[in-house]
């Protein structure tokens, strides 16, 4: 999703999802998934990874659904919760790949030194939300998000390398497609008037998302 500045308009201009109903619609199925997901995980087994991996897809569901809402009341007389829900959001994406860091050292770290590195992780986490309640432009979240989730490719790579794991060759898969997705989004490219950009890049992420859930699965 890219965030534009809300307009007010008629309120019964459009459909109950606004003028883009196929955003709100993409984004309400990617966050279905990622609670589905997240059921899935957390039910393998107690274990730190599965925990905080189930987490993050949990929050990709927050995310997603306040995305949803923005998209569907911000040409609305509803249009002055958009700075709240965009907080929201952007909390969510930057601290679901927070989660998603944790589980990645409780993978490829002893429990001991996985331990010590979630208190940075939660340190991180509240830094973050503070920066984004105080300015929440989209482009702070996605700087976030990239370089975290770089981080974790390289982690899981080297990881796969090293050991052959499989669970972390398809988290690898899943990031790469994330970073794709999000290139699409940025070049404004669109199918058809109700498929644009932000549609296209939920659907890929969908897919990004299925990798994570696999792999998930698998450490």
């Amino acid at each position: 999703m890219s965030r534009n500045d809300p307009t007010h308009g008629d309120d019964h201009a459009h459909g109950i999802f606004g003028p883009e109903p196929m955003t709100v619609l993409t984004d309400v199925l990617l966050a279905a998934a990622a609670v589905f997901g997240g059921v899935k995980i957390y039910g393998v087994s107690a274990a730190p990874v599965h925990l905080y991996f189930a987490l993050s897809f949990f929050l990709i569901a927050l995310g997603t659904l306040a995305g949803a809402t923005i998209h569907a009341i911000r040409h609305t007389s509803l249009v002055s919760r958009v700075p709240l829900l965009w907080r929201i959001t952007g909390i969510a994406v930057g601290t679901s790949v927070m989660a998603m860091l944790a589980a990645t050292f409780y993978h490829i770290l002893p429990a001991d030194y996985a331990d010590l590195l979630r208190w940075t992780v939660l340190g991180l986490s509240i830094i973050y939300a503070a920066w984004i309640w105080r300015d929440y432009r989209f482009r702070n979240v996605m700087v976030f998000y990239s370089i975290s989730m770089a981080f974790i490719l390289g982690a899981m790579a080297l990881n796969y390398v090293s050991t052959g794991s499989p669970g972390a060759k398809l988290i690898v898969v899943g990031i790469l497609i994330s970073f794709g997705a999000a290139a699409v989004q940025r070049s404004g490219f669109k199918l058809a008037r109700h498929f644009n950009h932000n549609d296209i890049y939920h659907v890929i992420q969908l897919i990004g998302l299925y990798f994570f859930y696999k792999g998930a699965l698998l450490l």
